[in-house]
């Protein structure tokens, strides 16, 4: 049996109701009226029952789309918000290494320092956490630890915040 998909959810409903009212209609047009009647009432309502499926189900496929295309477009967001984040925290550590200050190399420090830069400066990344990520960096890049810890937990409030926002859906037709 194959998985139950919400398009074949919606497939079997839409179909199902189509059914029953052309048993329905003609059920109540046998009794009403006659054998002739029965048929005509339930090959009339029977079509328009399935052509209503029919634009029921295209209405609300194009939406389940649309929906998932914001849901897809916001869990990107929320994963570079992460990234972001994580990069700047690594280009905090080769900054101030725990280890001492011979413990990051200047070329590892500077590859880090490239790549929080190129990451934060994507266009994809929201406005709020590119500028949050700027102030860190900068704080960062001027060796001042009070400054980029306070920087960095803006950063991290920015990203949680973001990360909590609910999907905004698309307006649908």
């Amino acid at each position: 049996m194959s998985s139950m998909t919400p398009a074949r959810a919606l497939l079997l409903v839409t179909s199902g109701i189509a059914c029953l009212a052309t048993a329905a209609s003609a059920l109540v047009g046998l009794i009403i009226e006659g054998p002739l009647a029965g048929l005509i009432l339930g090959i009339s309502v029977g079509a328009g029952s399935t052509v209503g499926a029919f634009l029921v189900r295209r209405r609300a496929m194009a939406a389940h789309a649309r929906a998932g295309a914001a849901v897809m477009a916001q869990g990107y967001a929320e994963g570079i918000a992460q990234y972001v984040l994580l990069l700047v925290s690594t280009y905090e550590a080769a900054v101030f290494p725990r280890t001492g200050p011979r413990g990051v190399t200047p070329e590892e420090r500077a590859a880090r320092r490239t790549e929080a830069y190129r990451i934060a400066a994507e266009e994809e990344v929201p406005h709020r956490i590119r500028e949050a990520a700027a102030d860190a960096l900068a704080a960062l890049d001027d060796g001042d630890h009070g400054r980029s810890a306070a920087a960095q937990a803006a950063l991290i409030i920015a990203v949680h915040d973001h990360a909590r926002q609910p999907v905004p859906l698309p307006p649908g037709r």
